[in-house]
């Protein structure tokens, strides 16, 4: 029998930890620098939540992990973090509004597995509830823009469109009502299976083949973001929805680009997103071909509504860190060790173990990341574990030097080494020689 995680899971060994807490933390500074407030949910719902009609979306939970409890109750590992918010913002009818939460946690699905596509994989979301303006999604799109600057990112395209105006294509195209989600769902998936799939798609949903011709000739029309509105406003001016949601864009772009972030914005009419709850912008974030989106969002006026008596306007992004890392690695734009541990301290026998023990918690006490030998190897060894580790520094004490109040120290990668008194070792490290 192999023992080995469940096919789309993975373990994370120290050195690709050390890499995504790394990319974690700097996330997490963007996020608090533009206000949003730390939230966890667990990872389990009912599945009355996950399923509540208008939330994910037949799609999405046939991709769901289900199960039923010992009390006979079906529950799911949660699909995505923005269902649960809803959850929790109904339950909590008093938080102030808007309000502004970030949340970092793990997701599942059961989809297909490829490079940066997990079936365990972690999501960042930042949202913003209680707010209609578009100036909201302008925040929520600025700061997942500073989150991928922050990162290394550049030249990335920010694919904007409006499930307004798509709604409007769709019926313009002779789609009826009732059909207009399903067709949506398809649309979604051009970028993973071509046109020629969605159009197969399509076909077996049983829609008419000149719908699918006028629906293509549409959700392709390109240009400046002027320019296809002009188009698009042209065929879609008796359809309210439609213009309400190209005024929508217009507002939002003008927002952008007060924040200097128009230029990564390019509209594309062919994005849909597959999420049912999509009620305005909707937006992915896209760095290099075949990696898929490394960031999405939308509006969702109604999705809260389906667990408060109320509905409450709210509009959110999510970073996906396993696409992300990924092409960081791909690009090498973050370079980590593959240890956190800045000094190994040597033991050059065994009678100068104590000694070595004094050493090892003076640095910790000073905040320094320390280790030292538990197995009793010989010096040769421990400097060959320690160099394995990619620590930088290395500390050896001999018992002759120690008699002098010396040491020694040891530049791994340089393979340097000096002497210096044992009072000295706090200062040669403060000088900012760790690096």
């Amino acid at each position: 029998m192999k023992f080995k995680p469940l096919k789309g899971m993975k373990d994370f060994l120290p050195a690709e930890m050390i890499l995504r807490q790394r990319v974690i933390e700097k996330i997490k500074t963007i996020f608090e620098n533009f206000g949003f407030q730390p939230l966890e949910t667990p990872a389990l719902e009912s599945w009355e939540v996950l399923a509540a009609k208008g939330a994910g979306g037949e799609e999405i939970l046939k991709e769901t992990y289900s199960f039923e409890d010992r009390a006979g109750r079906k529950i799911g590992l949660r699909y995505d973090l923005t269902v649960p918010l809803a959850r929790v913002i109904a339950q909590n009818p008093d938080l102030p509004l808007p309000f502004k939460r970030y949340q970092i946690q793990k997701v599942w699905r059961y989809g297909d597995v490829a490079k940066g596509r997990l079936r365990e994989f972690l999501q960042c979301d930042i949202d913003i509830v209680g707010s209609a303006s578009m100036l909201a999604d302008a925040e929520v799109i600025a700061c997942a823009i500073a989150c991928l600057k922050a990162l290394g990112f550049e030249g990335f395209v920010v694919r904007l469109n409006n499930r307004k105006i798509l709604n409007a294509l769709v019926k313009y195209a002779g789609i009826e009502e009732a059909k207009v989600l399903d067709v949506l769902r398809s649309i979604d998936k051009l970028e993973k299976i071509g046109r020629e799939g969605v159009e197969k798609e399509l076909k077996e949903k049983r829609i008419p083949e000149k719908s699918i011709e006028k629906i293509f000739e549409l959700i392709e029309i390109k240009g400046k973001p002027n320019e296809i509105f002009e188009r698009v406003s042209r065929l879609i001016e008796d359809f309210e929805e439609g213009m309400e949601g190209i005024n929508e864009l217009k507002e939002l772009i003008a927002w952008l680009e007060l924040m200097k972030c128009s230029k990564y914005i390019k509209v594309d009419l062919s994005l849909a997103r597959g999420l049912d709850y999509y009620t305005g912008p909707i937006f992915e974030f896209f760095a290099e071909k075949g990696i898929g989106s490394i960031a999405a969002g939308g509006r969702y006026d109604k999705l809260i509504g389906l667990f408060a008596k109320r509905n409450l306007p709210a509009t959110g992004a999510s970073l996906g860190i396993e696409r992300i890392i990924e092409v960081i690695k791909d690009r090498k734009l973050i370079k980590v060790r593959k240890c956190k541990t800045k000094v190994f301290v040597a033991c050059a026998s065994d009678e100068v173990r104590e000694n070595a023990l004094e050493i090892v918690f003076m640095l910790r006490e000073n905040g320094i990341q320390t280790d030292f030998d538990l197995r009793g190897r010989n010096l040769t060894r421990q400097l060959k574990y320690a160099d394995s580790l990619g620590i930088p520094y290395v500390i050896i004490v001999g018992k002759k030097e120690l008699e002098a109040g010396r040491v020694k120290i040891r530049r791994m990668e340089e393979e340097e080494e000096a002497e210096i008194k044992i009072h000295e070792i706090l200062k040669f490290f403060e000088k900012g020689s760790l690096g």
